[in-house]
């Protein structure tokens, strides 16, 4: 009797291994890596405001395999621990994906298994040589002659133009709710202002699949600039307005005002240490600072930051001379980012000697444009 019990547990362990091998609902994610030896490999849930690590493995013989249960969406595969050392993918039941992958030319590696994650593929490679190009015009103005300056400006102007068509076109065109919204992150930096379109397209991608981990990640994460276009609706800053008066302390501690300042051309600047895009300007607003300051050009910079030891540190790493600094150190809630409406950073309100606003969200190219033709103006007069 015994030894037939065995038996049936012997079959039914069988059979129960040839079940899970048949109907194994998760995914799979076999991986044939160069150069890249017992490298960690993270499968991470981007669709929080903080990335999940929910698997990892080792690159072991130039390969790895990851199988688990996940809910469908996009996903980071990382290698290491630098953050741009990855690839996305969308991840489904029963998706079996393959990738092959050189870490020294990782922006070539080739994934198949479903649709949704060859289309990430071939649209993360055309966006980079997109971003390649607009990178090296940019850097080509910033260090123009001012014989040149000009041409090289329309050069970068028409880029632009063509990346963010790019990128539109592809949201439009891609059939997978998940990867259109994936696109949108490529967008986010360069057309910030322009909220009204990320706004639009996520909501319309959030009704259309309202059951999407990632979309309504998204959804969540943008309802700041959604709040923004409410705002810039409802009111806010106007055009030709007058800029109203700020008072808070620097970081000494004395209370600096906004209006002190009047009878120079002024760029008001909400930034935060913790914002890349922020710091990612600053070399652009610092150079500008030097070029017009003796003509008549202040900053004001409000930081949205709640840690002053980190606004400080930036202040001196990205080299921000100017001496108006200020903050309340309260984050959202300050009170200059609600007096002017600001929901969403960077962001910048240009304002003439008078003490009005002549424009809004100013930055890059846009921004020395303007200057330019603003003390262009003033050298005639």
């Amino acid at each position: 009797m015994f030894s037939t019990i065995k038996k049936i547990s012997f079959f039914l362990a069988i059979i129960l291994l040839m079940s899970s091998c048949k109907y194994f609902n998760g995914y799979t994610i076999d991986g044939k890596i160069q150069n890249g030896e017992k490298t960690i490999v993270y499968l991470e849930d981007i669709s929080g405001e903080v990335p999940e690590v929910i698997d990892t493995v080792s690159i072991h013989n130039n390969a790895f395999e990851l199988k688990n249960y996940s809910t469908k969406g996009i996903y980071r595969l990382r290698f290491g621990d630098d953050i741009y050392q990855a690839i996305y993918l969308y991840i489904e039941p029963k998706a079996h994906l393959k990738i092959e992958a050189d870490l020294k030319q990782l922006q070539n590696y080739k994934a198949t298994g479903n649709k949704a994650s060859v289309s990430i593929q071939q649209f993360s490679k055309n966006v980079h040589t997109h971003i390649d190009g607009l990178d090296a015009s940019y850097k080509s103005v910033r260090t123009a002659t001012p014989a040149t300056k000009d041409s090289l400006s329309v050069l970068f102007d028409i880029k632009k133009k063509e990346y963010i068509s790019f990128v539109k076109k592809f949201i439009e065109e891609e059939p997978n709710n998940d990867v259109a919204c994936f696109a949108l992150s490529y967008l986010g930096p360069i057309m910030q202002d322009e909220v009204a379109y990320l706004v639009e397209v996520v909501d319309r991608l959030h009704k259309a699949s309202p059951d999407s981990k990632y979309i309504d990640g998204w959804y969540k994460q943008t309802q700041q600039y959604r709040d923004a276009v409410v705002a810039e609706n409802e009111g806010g800053v106007a055009l030709n307005s007058m800029a109203p008066n700020i008072a808070l302390r620097n970081t000494n501690g004395d209370t600096i005002e906004l209006k002190s300042l009047q009878g120079n051309y002024v760029l008001l600047d909400f930034w935060a240490s913790w914002c890349g895009p922020c710091r990612a300007e600053n070399p652009n607003v610092v150079e500008l600072y030097k070029k017009y300051h003796d003509k008549g050009f202040e900053v004001f910079s409000v930081s949205l930051d709640t840690n002053t030891d980190q606004w400080k540190k930036a202040i001196e790493k990205d080299g921000l001379i100017w001496k108006s600094h200020v903050s309340d150190l309260i984050g959202w809630n300050s009170s200059a980012a609600q007096l002017y409406h600001v929901q969403s950073i960077p962001n910048t309100f240009l304002i003439d000697k008078t003490g009005k606003v002549i424009a809004k969200n100013l930055r890059g190219q846009a921004l020395a444009s303007k200057l330019a033709e603003l003390f262009a103006e003033k050298t005639v007069q």
